[in-house]
């Protein structure tokens, strides 16, 4: 018999729909599951998300959040109370059908603790310190003293943690006493099989050499960076374009500081289109952009999943040395700055420019890198090790045989 994962996700704005507006979350979720089924686990999933009303996930349900006091007071509110009413939902849904829990952590909300009072080993994975991004970084969070403590108390009650970066799990060993030893670092990966080069057609908007961003447009992207440097680039001679895929909460102030900067002719905002035409305008770029800055707590513990998407469609990129970028861009596969560097964005951006005729070469090694090191299968393998590790110092023997037994 297969083992049994059950996948829990609570926050509402978080969903499997090609439409929902959080693709970063969409995308792991369906490459976790992959990767476990991957591995013969038969998966049943309670995520929330996909259970309410389309419009609760969909495109400006982030800014509907955010607007004022009162109303983010309130969805605080019912996000606390869809914390007890689908704990109790998703137990009765999958309760006893399950061998282990896998929950994708949300503010205000868990689910998980419920299958651990009953025997049921709990991972809980850890992408960011949520209540901190949530309150700081987005402005959506009311009760963040509830919602941090909420947060922390989970990652010390799980059985296991999976963290999406060692400088997210060194903050939580050091500033919240989570217990080393029962993390896993899983950082992000990519669907291989669906960005592939060649099976999209590019869709090119400039003819000029082109930079591509996609993802999110938050302050921490660092944007304001690239057009600046764009710009300057441009008034030396240099025919440099950048296409932008994504919305956010900084578009118009980027679209304004491009026309700014007389280079709107040469930036196209494309905003946000479905998951399935990503490819297409990755595969019209010639590097992706990956320039994220210092988050405003002073540490960067995020794994950018554009960083994978880039380099799985064969693009080199230009990026901030931040820890992911350290680990998977080298000389031969991208050029990495200084986060925040203008003059060294300049260089890299330049080195780029200079090195058009080796890219699509460059772009071919980054495509094998990922390949062979980064997919979700590859990912889940190495969270089943670390889980089964991790839960051999807890569990007997016959019981671990009893939920691993066809993974290895």
């Amino acid at each position: 018999m297969s083992p049994r994962l059950g996948f829990l996700a609570a926050a509402p704005r978080i969903s499997t729909h090609p439409d929902a507006e959080m693709s970063g979350p969409r995308s792991r979720i369906l490459g976790i599951i992959k990767g476990f089924k991957a591995l013969n686990w038969q998966v049943q999933t309670f995520i929330v998300g996909d259970k309410v009303p389309q419009n609760w996930s969909a495109k400006g349900s982030g800014e509907a959040i955010s607007k004022g006091f009162l109303r983010t007071l309130a969805v605080d509110l019912v996000r606390l109370c869809l914390s007890v009413i689908n704990s109790w939902k998703s137990w009765r849904e999958l309760g006893r059908k399950v061998d282990v829990v896998y929950e994708y952590a949300a503010t205000l909300q868990c689910l998980g603790w419920i299958f651990q009072r009953q025997g049921i080993p709990w991972i809980l994975q850890a992408e960011a310190l949520l209540f901190y991004e949530a309150k700081a970084e987005r402005k959506a969070l009311v009760l963040d003293g509830i919602a941090k403590w909420m947060e922390i108390q989970a990652y010390k009650k799980c059985d296991v943690l999976a963290c999406v970066s060692e400088t997210l799990k060194d903050i939580l060993v050091r500033d919240y006493d989570i217990q080393p030893d029962k993390i896993i670092i899983v950082n992000n990966a990519v669907d291989i099989d669906f960005l592939n080069p060649e099976l999209h057609e590019p869709k090119r908007v400039f003819s000029s050499f082109t930079v591509g961003f996609v993802g999110s447009l938050y302050a921490w992207s660092g944007l304001n960076l690239l057009l600046e440097v764009i710009a300057e680039l441009r008034n030396t001679g240099l025919d440099i374009s950048l296409v932008v895929v994504g919305d956010g909460a900084m578009k118009a102030a980027w679209e304004n500081l491009a026309e700014t900067l007389g280079i709107s002719e040469n930036v196209a905002f494309i905003g946000r289109v479905p998951w399935q035409e990503v490819p297409q305008y990755i595969a019209g770029c010639d590097v992706g952009f990956s320039g994220q800055i210092q988050l405003q707590m002073g540490e960067m513990y995020l794994s950018p999943m554009k960083l994978y998407e880039y380099m799985s469609m064969a693009k080199p990129v230009v990026a901030s040395a931040f820890e992911d970028a350290k680990r998977l861009v080298d000389d031969k596969t991208g050029f990495l700055f200084q986060p925040g560097e203008k003059d060294d964005l300049k260089r890299a951006l330049l080195s780029a420019f200079s090195q058009q005729a080796a890219l699509p070469e460059m772009g071919q090694l980054a495509r094998t890198e990922i390949v062979n090191h980064h997919s979700w299968n590859s990912r889940v393998q190495v969270l089943v090790k670390g889980t089964e590790q991790i839960l051999n110092r807890r569990s007997s023997p016959a019981q671990l045989n009893s939920i691993f037994n066809l993974t290895n």
